[in-house]
């Protein structure tokens, strides 16, 4: 049974989501009577949100929409439904709250899936989905290390022994296999996926949460026609195993494609590749800057430096630290009809439908600095520059922030105060980068705790007195930690957060930067002038019980 596409909810589709007759019936005659159909219409040719449309639906049949794009599942809920009923039903589990678990089905009307599920699952609460959500949920969602581990074995490693890489990695069983991985990758909220060529072995690893963890272990005969196949959806050269090499792939689910920036390099065992997936399929990054932990006395000072007309603001920290999030939460937050954002990244990562974003090619001549000097005659408000790589780039950069831009861009140093030095490294002019600053951001992303296993303990004296000054008179404090759960993967987190440190440009600093005065001094004024650093802002959340001592250690430095 699939929800008709009557008048009624053709009237609410034209009211609420401003549509005008002519192109209502129009694809009205393409969709027939399927709503499901002009729903899948609607939303590729961008006429409505998945969001509307799925409120919409769920209105006219009386059941609340939950976007499976947008939704955190509980592994051990999900598994209590087995796949193949799950794909017979159109259904699967979300969470269970009490005793009580959560349901999202296509069809939540059709009464007779409704007592099976009842039957099988106990007491149950029903929500509408989408068919293309449910479908990449149960894709995604069903996918363990098991599964990947019985597919490897079904490969005939004979007939691969027979063969090139190249013919290998077009045999339906590495292609299977290749796409099982990803989908796992995704499942798993994992940021990259490491296959590493060994003596013996290809080790197959997952970066989640910052960390690495192994989940496979191939056969060298399924390893390097594995790695072959990725080369070839990403457009590299097959044949050359000798010199490193980096691509892009979009990876195609049922709601929407991934991209994934693919990296090779040759090591003494053959090829090691990385694949960074650029984004999520569910339980996404908010772009909302008030919801990315960041400390209100930071965000006030952030907010204060990009509500300004012009500047540049900068945000740093190593790789993976979360530095793109931040800036387009930044950009979300100061947009407006009245602004033009344009933006030069590498690669984009978030297309964003009011910007106008620009992909760096250097094979086409597409430089960060070849974009922006193009950008300054495109008449812009804002310029976000995704990485200040080069003296070029930075010097467009900065002399834009003084020419009527806000410049928002990106280094990879590991603390505020240390992108100041590192531009003037670069060649900058003190002249030039003391009146285009107006702050920097430096941040870090530390392992969250685990909600399901959290637990208070007491930090030792020892460790007390080595991190914090805390008067004898005073009562400690409770910190916390996860003991490690089927949630969590026994390692105590789940999802990470930010900690972060913030430094406004004063007057006196601007004169201490144009002095040339080393970094020592620069350090010693801002801390006179109460500047908290990251470790400070990591202890504060620590303390919270949002992370724990042992994290913010692990990624911080003290100087």
């Amino acid at each position: 049974m699939s929800i008709l596409l009557t008048d009624s909810l053709c009237g609410d589709l034209k009211k609420r989501g401003g549509l005008d007759d002519e192109l209502l019936e129009r694809l009205r005659l393409d969709a027939g009577t399927d709503a499901f159909e002009m729903s899948r219409i609607l939303i590729q040719l961008g006429h409505l949100s998945r969001d509307l449309i799925g409120l919409v639906y769920g209105d006219a049949i009386g059941y609340t929409y939950i976007n499976l794009e947008k939704t955190l599942f509980q592994d051990s809920v999900v598994k209590k439904l087995p796949q193949a009923v799950a794909e017979r039903l159109k259904a699967i589990p979300i969470y269970k709250f009490g005793d009580v678990i959560t349901l999202a089905l296509t069809d939540p009307i059709d009464i007779a899936k409704r007592r099976e599920l009842e039957q099988l699952l106990g007491k149950v609460d029903f929500l509408f989905t989408l068919p293309d959500e449910l479908d990449a949920a149960i894709a995604i969602n069903y996918k363990s290390a098991r599964d990947i581990d019985a597919l490897f074995k079904k490969v005939n490693q004979s007939e691969l022994q027979n063969i090139t890489d190249e013919q290998g990695s077009k045999l339906k069983s590495i292609v299977k296999l290749s796409d099982a991985l990803i989908l796992l990758a995704l499942k798993e909220h994992a940021s990259d996926i490491h296959i590493e060529s060994k003596e013996q072995r290809c080790a197959v690893r997952f970066r989640i949460d910052g960390v690495l963890t192994e989940y496979l272990s191939l056969p060298v005969s399924i390893g390097r026609p594995l790695i072959s196949r990725y080369k070839i959806l990403s457009n590299l050269d097959i044949s050359n195993k000798r010199k490193p090499q980096d691509g892009r792939l979009k990876f195609k689910t049922a709601i929407k494609g991934i991209d994934i920036r693919v990296s090779t390099l040759p090591c003494i065992h053959g090829e090691s590749i990385v694949l960074r997936l650029l984004g999520s399929l569910f339980g996404g990054v908010s772009l909302v800057l008030n919801k990315l932990d960041i400390a209100e006395s930071i965000l006030k000072q952030l907010k204060h430096a990009i509500e300004r007309p012009n500047g540049l603001v900068l945000v740093v920290g190593p790789t993976g630290s979360g530095k793109s999030t931040t800036l387009y939460s930044a950009l979300n937050h100061i947009d407006s009809p009245g602004i033009k954002i344009l933006t030069a990244e590498d690669p984009v990562e978030y297309e964003i439908p009011n910007f106008s974003q620009s992909q760096v090619d250097l094979k086409a001549g597409r430089s960060f600095d070849v974009i922006l000097r193009s950008m300054l005659r495109q008449d812009p408000d804002v310029i976000l520059v995704g990485e200040m790589r080069d003296y070029e780039t930075a010097k467009i950069a900065s002399e834009a922030a003084l020419t009527g831009h806000l410049v928002l861009s990106t280094l990879h140093t590991n603390n505020a105060l240390q992108s100041i030095i590192r531009l003037l490294d670069m060649g900058i002019e003190p002249y030039v980068v003391t009146p285009s600053l107006a702050g920097i951001l430096a941040q870090r992303l530390v392992r969250r705790i685990c909600v399901h296993c959290k637990t208070e303990y007491a930090l030792s004296k020892s460790s007390m007195k080595q991190h914090f000054h805390w008067p004898k008179e005073m009562e400690l404090p409770r910190f916390y930690r996860g003991t490690g759960c089927a949630e969590c993967k026994n390692t105590g987190y789940k999802g990470r957060l930010g900690i972060h440190e913030f430094i406004t440009i004063t007057s006196e600093m601007r004169e201490l930067i144009i002095g040339k005065a080393p970094y020592s001094e620069l350090m010693k004024y801002a801390l006179q002038s109460g500047f908290k650093d990251m470790r400070f802002d990591g202890f504060s959340k620590a303390l919270q019980g949002l992370t724990t001592i042992d994290e913010v250690v692990r990624v911080t430095t003290q100087d």
